[in-house]
């Protein structure tokens, strides 16, 4: 769409026939995210209070828009890279969220990291370093589920104030650990999220007829042996399922982040993050056709 044809619609966006409105509305909104700007620029500007009102709507849409087309471009990536779905979900809020920037300073870690595992043989020994430059070096902090908060799952609130709740961090922490090779994914336990790591061959670890060793990113990534999980399991009174014990993909760590976002919102009566939150859920929720 050129300027001219952008100014005119804009320009008629407050015209008292609905009917105008609708299909004005409709004709904007298929305009791709990257024209955002102009149309805040126009909003700015403006003293309008309709006008700003139904700019408010179709910048909305757009970016609605925008975002569920990257999610299912994530959802149907062989890939999925935790991180990115981190990023999306943290975008839906927040329309100005800077990826490359948030990609930087996480690579920056990797980049500090990298180095000093690879001279490690096992898993273990380089989880161990891991463990201590996000716990020890960078001072990653859990926050207690009584400390609540607006941002609490966003990553990238928890990546400028180097804390987050349990459900944020251990994605990050998962894909920190995928982008330095480690086979590190998450274990989804009821009110709780658990780590799995692939033992490795040379892993002078205790029980070698278990293919996975656990991390727990809420206490430091200490590690648990299959025995001490189960002891977890036990104390939490839950059922002792095979599947608390295998590695979930990283589309299920990315749909506990976006319910633990739902009911964060939710708290703070925040509806229209919640809709939107709800909306992107039942994306990845949805079986692809066959």
């Amino acid at each position: 769409m050129n300027e001219d044809k952008l100014q005119a619609l804009i320009s008629l966006l407050d015209d008292a026939d609905p009917n105008v409105y609708i299909n004005i509305a409709t004709e904007l909104s298929k305009l791709s995210a990257s024209n955002i700007p102009y149309l805040e620029n126009i909003w700015l500007e403006s003293d309008n209070v309709i006008l700003q009102e139904r700019l408010d709507k179709i910048i909305d849409e757009i970016h609605y828009k925008s975002i569920l087309k990257e999610l299912i471009s994530w959802k149907n990536s062989p890939k999925q890279d935790l991180i990115d779905g981190a990023i999306i979900i943290n975008q839906s809020i927040n329309y100005h969220l800077s990826k490359d920037s948030i990609k930087t300073t996480i690579q920056r870690l990797v980049d500090e990291i990298k180095p000093e595992i690879k001279e490690q043989e096992t898993y273990l020994d380089k989880i161990k370093i891991l463990n201590h430059f996000l716990y020890f070096i960078h001072n990653y902090l859990i926050l207690s589920p009584k400390e609540t908060t607006d941002w609490g799952g966003n990553i990238s609130s928890v990546l400028a104030q180097k804390k987050g709740n349990y459900i944020i961090t251990s994605v990050l922490y998962a894909g920190i650990a995928q982008s330095l090779k480690l086979p590190v994914t998450g274990i989804r336990l009821p009110n709780s999220i658990i780590l799995s790591c692939e033992i490795h061959l040379n892993d002078s670890f205790v029980e070698k007829k278990k293919s996975y060793f656990y991390i727990n990113p809420i206490d430091n990534g200490s590690v648990l042996s299959a025995t001490q999980l189960e002891h977890v399991i036990k104390f939490k009174k839950l059922k002792n399922l095979p599947q608390y014990y295998k590695p979930s993909n990283n589309m299920n760590m990315i749909v506990l982040l976006i319910q633990n976002q739902i009911l964060s919102y939710g708290r703070q009566n925040n509806h229209r993050n919640v809709e939107i939150l709800k909306k992107l859920l039942n994306v990845l929720l949805q079986k692809k056709n066959k």
